[in-house]
């Protein structure tokens, strides 16, 4: 037979353990003081060629800048994609019933003087089924790409800030 009453001392050691939690030094990473909140609305975001790149661009833009864009941005981000599309689950006659979208994103993060001070890649994976209606499945590949670009989005802003929220090297 199993009880539903908890230990009472399990709950102490929780309440006990989130209580000290802000005493080993955490704090968020988008929290209202840290440094990467003000840093991102120093960053220009340069286009980025085609229909994607515009939605990625839209979406980095929405999530930097909160009271308009940098007037005297420090920092510029160039972002190359390069998207391709897998036909999967072929079907008994040879057709494809499901598709994969790979969206690869070269990043890099150049300070005023223009030396990359930040680089790396980011990959999203999106999966939508191929029907019969041509319709249908336009508007799930879409999603698919609207999927991949918040996923890249969401990741390129979260390492840009834990690249401002470093601590920085002081010189020995």
């Amino acid at each position: 037979m199993v009880s539903n009453k908890t230990n009472p001392l399990a709950r102490w050691g929780t309440l006990l353990c989130l209580m000290l939690l802000p005493a080993c030094g955490y704090q968020p990473l988008h929290g209202a003081s840290a440094p990467a909140a003000h840093e991102l609305t120093l960053v220009q975001v340069n286009n980025i060629p085609n229909r994607l790149g515009q939605q990625l661009r839209n979406s980095l833009i929405d999530r930097f800048y909160r009271d308009g864009r940098p007037a005297a941005p420090e920092y510029t981000l160039d972002i190359g994609l390069s998207p391709s599309i897998a036909k999967l689950g072929i079907a008994l006659d040879d057709s494809a019933t499901r598709a994969e979208l790979t969206v690869l994103a070269n990043y890099t993060l150049r300070n005023a003087q223009g030396a990359a001070v930040l680089s790396g890649t980011t990959t999203s994976v999106s999966n939508f089924n191929i029907l019969l209606s041509q319709y249908a499945t336009l508007i799930g590949e879409q999603d698919a790409y609207d999927r991949s670009v918040s996923q890249i989005s969401e990741d390129i802003t979260r390492r840009l800030s834990l690249y401002f929220n470093r601590d920085p090297v002081k010189p020995s």
